[in-house]
């Protein structure tokens, strides 16, 4: 007898079956219920297959910057008074002088008019040869290419940018202060950068990396974030999907998470609404909202908000009935080998089946 999850099922089968993906865990959760759990796969093939389990942990990838980077800034700028008008430069006096007034608002929303990425390890011969002073002088000689503050163009470099924000304002590692400040309060299990080497055998493989001259596992993929310790703000957590989803659940449960009050109200709404009217693209502090370009196609309101990841993960969030969606695969570890496109159909395929099961 067939299921209203069948669909799922044959999408997920066909998609490892095309060699699309190595494996995925997929939770969905309505009205803070999960309401489906599928783990199926491998969590990696090479240099040896490995099943896939509820408890892998995945590099999450650019979903780093809303659950990680974009919180912490919303936080520590609630914390010191900081208002997103205020620019880089009176933080990092050392920045580029063409790069000084762009403001903390314009680097979370992505509308600095900064370049995709700095391409950090183009100065570094092989993954040995870092050093790290030098990496964050290399990010801080980026200069913008376009004005800023006049369209949503998405950049890991200003993501960066924000974590060397933090460290300057701080004066702690990224690592620490999400571990200090969102990982222990929240009780939060197995969701940190840097992972310790005793966990790697539960992480998913990303690709090899000839930069690196390995399998990359346990370590973050992104190379920029690898360069700055693995902590750049772009990219570097590690999580399970539950933690994912526990995450995830503090904007639909306002700010809280485990009993736990991370944000404000006024700071989730923050984080929820669109700030870039007429800007080209839709972005809160730190998500996508909602719009014709959509990563999960067009079922979802306008009111809904996620993110995704170039390592094969996505979560995304409708408000109506409180949906949430953790889509956590590492596709890349196939070395890249179907096109990204047909990666995204698949995305865009599960989470309009979602929708039409649980929206």
């Amino acid at each position: 007898m067939e299921t209203r999850s069948d669909n799922i099922e044959s999408l997920i089968e066909g998609a490892i079956e095309q060699s699309l993906i190595p494996g995925i865990v997929l939770l969905v959760s309505k009205q803070g219920k999960i309401v489906f759990s599928r783990v199926r796969g491998s969590q990696q093939l090479e240099p040896e297959s490995e099943i896939m389990a509820e408890d892998t942990i995945f590099d999450l990838s650019e979903i780093t910057q809303p659950l990680a980077t974009a919180l912490l800034c919303v936080m520590i700028m609630g914390q010191e008074k900081i208002g997103v008008g205020e620019t880089i430069g009176s933080f990092v006096p050392d920045i580029a002088k063409e790069s000084k007034d762009i403001t903390l608002g314009q680097l979370l929303l992505h509308t600095a008019g900064l370049p995709l990425q700095p391409d950090l390890s183009r100065e570094f011969p092989d993954s040995r040869s870092i050093d790290y002073d030098r990496a964050v002088q290399l990010l801080f000689s980026v200069k913008p290419t376009d004005p800023p503050g006049k369209q949503v163009a998405f950049s890991q470099t200003g993501y960066l940018l924000l974590g060397q924000f933090l460290r300057r304002v701080t004066g702690a590692r990224l690592q620490e202060l999400f571990a200090q400040l969102v990982a222990a309060p929240c009780g939060l299990a197995d969701t940190f950068f840097n992972p310790p080497v005793v966990l790697w055998g539960r992480i998913a493989a990303t690709e090899y990396c000839p930069w690196r001259k390995r399998w990359i596992r346990g370590q973050v993929h992104d190379r920029n974030s690898y360069c700055l310790g693995g902590e750049g703000g772009n990219a570097g957590l590690f999580a399970t999907a539950a933690s994912v989803l526990q995450m995830a659940s503090l904007f639909e449960s306002n700010g809280v998470v485990n009993g736990y009050r991370l944000l404000s109200p006024n700071q989730v709404k923050l984080m929820r609404t669109c700030l870039t009217a007429g800007l080209g693209g839709k972005r809160s502090i730190g998500f996508f909202i909602q719009d014709e370009d959509s990563p999960v196609g067009p079922l979802y309101s306008d009111q809904s908000y996620g993110h995704t990841g170039a390592a094969g993960t996505s979560v995304w969030i409708e408000p109506a009935g409180k949906l949430i969606s953790v889509m956590l695969t590492n596709r890349i570890h196939l070395g890249g080998k179907q096109h990204l496109s047909v990666f995204e159909d698949f995305r865009r395929q599960l989470h309009a089946l979602i929708h039409r099961l649980w929206g």
